[in-house]
């Protein structure tokens, strides 16, 4: 399984939002607190039940997409 890091999911989380934004999607507030704490909670998930078969893309945006759901 590759090795994920922090830096590397908030990139990808910044990068998400802004192509969704760019298509009209309203995103809440997202201090920079809020995705830090989205990165923190997806690197538990992969490195502690990480699946080699996983996409660790598709776990990005469910998590996003639950964050923002769920608050």
């Amino acid at each position: 399984m590759v090795r994920i890091t922090k830096d590397f999911l908030i990139g990808e989380l910044l990068e998400i939002i802004a192509s969704r934004q760019l298509a009209g999607e309203v995103f809440p507030e997202m201090p920079s607190e809020r995705i830090e704490h989205i990165a923190d909670l997806i690197l538990f998930e992969w490195n502690e039940y990480g699946d080699d078969e996983a996409d660790i893309y598709e776990v990005i945006n469910v998590n996003l997409n639950d964050n923002i759901k769920f608050g």
